[in-house]
């Protein structure tokens, strides 16, 4: 318990003090007020590049998943350094995939090798340091953590104590990030995080409000349920599906049901060759053709599911949109913005 107390009251006095930049001298540039992170392929040949480097506790420089559909910092204890102060605190995390992630409670400082300034967390946080990784007894062909991944950095919002990293950096750089790798609009990109919104960055996105919430995120901090955007899916000319729905880098698959489906097709791909459109009014209108690769256009019929049950839109939209995430006003953003004529298409 005063373990805990001091981390509370720590935190709080740190993020204060990170409010507060100390102005720039005469003849000296201003404090940059965002960054920019490389984001990584991922393993196999999708092109999706929705992995990270972090070093966790002084630790070497490990990939991770970045996945905007969980929240917290969750990694192998080998790749902890020795500058983390672990506990006896058990701590167990499970994904929708089916993934268990059994361990303990840490804190540790969380820099960022590969981002433009240097980036890291000013004081230490609270990390799950994963000792095991199991499958859920319904799902016991889970897909587990397959090399490079050494973890996964949850940058959702939601009100647990281990708690997204990236909203608990100093200054600006906390307030929200975008995440920019839509390769399949612009297949120039380099794809990477910004890291810090700006009047400048964040112009040119519709949004829509995340509901609230509140529970144990670090103090200071406010939380947000990420899986509350309404949106709607269609197959064809069908009736469409609409539910809350959260928009997850970490899914290789859409997933939703309609109105008119059989049940007996609940849990199964949606067939190759149907055009299936994602809608969130006046925000976003994407249609994809389906097909079978995850990443790219694979979508799958399930009803709305998860320990806050909704829909997924799937890591594909990542593809197609920079997506941005405030912190403060608890939004969601797509760019380029709607029109309500520029639907994106793609087959």
């Amino acid at each position: 318990m005063a373990r805990a107390l001091r981390f509370w009251l720590g935190s709080f006095f740190a993020i204060l003090a990170s409010m507060v930049a100390a102005p720039a001298k005469p003849g000296e540039a201003a404090p940059a007020e965002s960054a920019t992170i490389a984001l990584l392929p991922r393993p196999g040949n999708s092109g999706f590049a929705n992995f990270i480097r972090v070093s966790v506790g002084g630790g070497p420089a490990g990939a991770v998943l970045l996945d905007t559909g969980s929240t917290g910092l969750r990694i192998r204890a080998e790749a902890v350094g020795p500058d983390v102060e672990l506990t006896d605190i058990p701590l167990t995390y499970s994904y929708s995939s089916g993934n268990v992630l059994e361990g303990v409670l840490g804190f540790a400082t969380v820099a960022f090798p590969d981002s433009t300034p240097a980036l890291a967390t000013p004081h230490r946080i609270a990390v799950q340091v994963v000792q095991r990784v199991t499958c859920k007894s319904e799902l016991p062909e889970c897909p587990g953590w397959k090399a490079p991944e050494m973890g996964v950095m949850g940058v959702a919002y939601n009100p647990v104590q281990v708690f997204n990293p990236l909203a608990q950096l100093s200054g600006t750089f906390a307030n929200g990030f975008i995440v920019v790798a839509d390769d399949f609009a612009d297949p120039s990109v380099s794809p990477h995080l910004v890291v810090g919104l700006t009047a400048e960055n964040s112009a040119g996105f519709s949004t829509a409000p995340f509901a609230s919430a509140d529970g144990a995120q670090p103090t200071g901090l406010k939380a947000w349920n990420t899986k509350s955007i309404p949106t709607c899916f269609t197959v064809d000319s069908g009736p469409p599906g609409c539910f809350a729905t959260v928009f997850d880098t970490g899914a290789g698959s859409g997933s939703f049901e309609t109105p008119d489906l059989d049940p007996s097709r609940l849990h199964t791909r949606v067939p190759a060759g149907h055009r299936i459109t994602t809608s969130v009014a006046g925000v976003l209108s994407l249609t994809v053709e389906s097909g079978r690769r995850t990443w790219i256009n694979r979508y799958r019929y399930a009803p709305p599911h998860g320990g806050v049950k909704g829909f997924n839109s799937g890591g594909l939209v990542f593809r197609h949109y920079k997506v941005l995430f405030d912190a403060v006003n608890g939004r969601i953003g797509f760019s380029p913005a709607f029109t309500g004529t520029n639907g994106a298409t793609a087959k």
